[in-house]
């Protein structure tokens, strides 16, 4: 193998190995703001949590502690995504699959500092800096699939706004997510109100 020929495919280990380091300081931080919360987050907990040295840290994060969040702001949000993944392959119904989401959503406030940095802490320190990201945009377009289908089906109101109706789902599912955070709410409520959301999408009975 040439020079030439073997350049890229160590570029690409160095890519590679950057990427896991960035994911390892990522969830370290996860691992310190679900033990202590967001604010227990720095660079010198952040180093020690994944034996690294400070200089590593800001090497892979230039902007320090707050690039370091939201990196792990798109992982929890992965992982809401994936969580909801895992459930739908058990579920045999359209609403069962839309409510993955949901109860999802609950899973991850079962650790509350996560649940909470997710869901209030997060967007409040990043504002608008917060995106609709992989995770809600997968969220979003699985929920919408599940419409239309359900709709071709005869099981959704065929006069029913799929693309309206799940962007609302979704913003239900953020909602419930910053009320239970909160305490405001209890999941067992969230996923109830969810499910009767979903079971007025049925096709509407002659009048």
């Amino acid at each position: 193998m040439t020079a030439a020929m073997g350049k890229p495919s160590s570029t690409s280990l160095r890519e590679r190995r950057r990427e896991q380091t960035r994911s390892d300081l990522a969830d370290a931080g996860l691992e310190i703001i679900s033990a202590e919360g967001v604010d227990a987050v720095t660079i010198d907990r952040l180093a020690m949590q994944a034996g690294m040295s400070r200089g590593t840290v800001y090497a892979h994060f230039e902007g320090g502690r707050d690039e370091v969040l939201q990196e792990a702001y798109r992982a929890v949000s992965r992982e809401v995504v994936s969580t909801a993944q895992r459930l739908t392959d058990s579920a045999t119904t359209w609403r069962e699959r839309v409510m993955a989401y949901a109860r999802a959503m609950v899973a991850l406030t079962e650790d509350h500092h996560r649940g909470y940095f997710y869901n209030v802490a997060g967007p409040a320190l990043f504002g608008s800096r917060v995106e609709r990201g992989e995770g809600s945009s997968a969220s979003l377009a699985a929920i919408r699939k599940e419409l239309v289908i359900a709709q071709e089906r005869g099981e959704v109101d065929k006069g029913a706004d799929a693309d309206a109706i799940s962007v609302l789902l979704i913003g239900c599912l953020r909602e419930g997510g910053v009320e239970i955070a909160r305490e405001a709410m209890k999941p067992a409520n969230f996923l109830s109100a969810f499910q009767r959301l979903l079971d007025g999408l049925a096709p509407k009975g002659p009048s």
